[in-house]
């Protein structure tokens, strides 16, 4: 199985799909221009999935079960169309166990003191306690806000993340109970470095 995957973080206030990045296009194939609803297919001639997306240089690949961001490097163009380095069970073993490896970082980052961080890159607070499914945060203000664990995500660089700008959050803490202690802001969960699947029923 060819595992030439890094995890990637595609970054989205609605949670955008997550990616598995390839590295490498297949060799020997011209360059590719992929665009949304082609159809893609591995090294074997096998069909993967079709294009969902193509943003900023990442190409959004939905095989039916799982959604992978691939860059655009990693495509090729033969003789059945677009064409990555993978198959369809090597892409989805990938996004799939990306997306173990980040759930189970997520649940050890709940931890005292741990800084929690805006979508775009802002320290909003720390984790004050946690519990159950219960997070406490330590607001800059000295405000303290309760949030959901669903709320979070693990931004690139391993902090815990919130799918919101800190503009956003701020506003959200003010119009639920002034921002007072307690304050439960609906944050959405934020992208994290990792892969995930698409969800049943999409």
């Amino acid at each position: 199985m060819k595992k030439s995957l890094i995890a990637a973080a595609i970054a989205a206030a609605a949670l955008s799909p997550m990616a598995a990045m390839a590295q490498g296009a297949p060799a020997a194939a011209a360059a590719a221009a992929p665009t949304v609803g082609a159809k893609v297919f591995g090294p074997d001639g096998s069909e993967v999935g079709t294009v969902e997306a193509v943003q900023s240089g990442v190409v959004t690949v939905n095989t039916g079960t799982a959604r992978a961001g691939l860059p655009t490097a990693s495509f090729a163009m033969r003789e059945k169309g677009l064409t990555i380095g993978m198959n369809k069970a090597d892409l989805e073993a990938a996004v799939n166990g990306a997306k173990a490896e980040s759930s189970a970082e997520l649940a050890t980052a709940f931890v005292a003191d741990k800084p929690i961080k805006s979508s775009d890159g802002v320290v909003l607070g720390t984790v004050s306690k946690v519990e159950g499914e219960e997070v406490f945060v330590a607001l800059n203000n000295g405000s303290v806000a309760q949030l959901k664990k669903s709320y979070f995500g693990l931004g690139a660089d391993k902090s815990l993340t919130l799918g919101m700008t800190a503009t956003a959050f701020n506003s959200q803490l003010q119009a639920s109970a002034g921002g007072q202690p307690g304050a439960d802001a609906q944050a959405a969960p934020s992208a994290s470095a990792a892969a995930t699947e698409t969800p049943s029923g999409q």
